[in-house]
């Protein structure tokens, strides 16, 4: 016998969160990594292989659209499966991101560089990151409307931190550049390098807004 469409739809959603929180361990582990000061130890970090990965979303997708084929999702339904489809290449993302920032950040921190400096904005930046996607992925399970709103605020306002907070890193980033310029390719790899955590916090914003859209509908206001 077929599952029902709800029983369906509650299996992708549940996949959808176990891959979420894997992605959401990484960045936790990188930020642990950071804490430390050990940022040399951050191959250590639990990556999502990369053909894990995509197995999983494979197999999402396939069972969305199964569920397409099978049922006749109405319309909340519809935005949730839509937006569950658009999440999982978010999710990719992150981890590409999660991935680059393991590989690079290490190798740019060469002698001479002052790590003191760099880890003092790039543990901030990281626990903004790892916020905003931690209430983005609250979003996959809730159902109240006002705890949807609450949390999709959330999400907007650590996102808002962390744009600042990359911008101030990328300023005093080019001063150190200007000053010692024997350094300044590696303070150069170094901004690249943060600037993978910036975009995860972008990635965690547009999870948030589709889950907003699809559990609320209408016009999403980030004020």
């Amino acid at each position: 016998m077929l599952p029902t469409a709800e029983e369906k739809l509650k299996t992708i959603q549940r996949d959808i969160i176990i891959l979420g929180q894997l992605v959401l361990a990484s960045n936790q582990q990188i930020l642990d990594g950071l804490i430390k000061c050990k940022p040399c130890h951050l191959d250590d970090v639990n990556k999502i292989k990369k053909q894990e990965r995509y197995d999983r979303i494979d197999i999402i997708d396939d069972n969305i659209i199964k569920f397409f084929a099978l049922y006749t999702p109405e319309a909340r339904d519809l935005r949730l499966l839509v937006a569950f489809l658009k999440l999982t290449n978010e999710f990719d993302r992150i981890a590409n991101s999660c991935n680059s920032f393991i590989r690079d950040f290490p190798r740019a921190l060469a002698d001479g560089v002052d790590k003191d400096f760099i880890l003092e904005y790039a543990i901030p930046l990281q626990k903004t990151s790892v916020s905003a996607l931690s209430s983005a992925l609250k979003l996959i399970e809730l159902e109240d409307v006002e705890q949807v709103e609450g949390e999709y605020k959330n999400v907007v306002v650590e996102e808002g931190k962390n744009d600042e907070l990359y911008q101030i890193i990328e300023k005093n980033l080019l001063k150190k550049i200007n000053k010692d310029l024997n350094l300044s390719q590696a303070y150069q790899d170094i901004m690249q390098a943060l600037r993978r955590l910036e975009k995860i916090a972008d990635r965690a914003l547009s999870i948030a807004s589709l889950m907003h859209y699809a559990k609320v509908g209408g016009t999403i206001s980030k004020a």
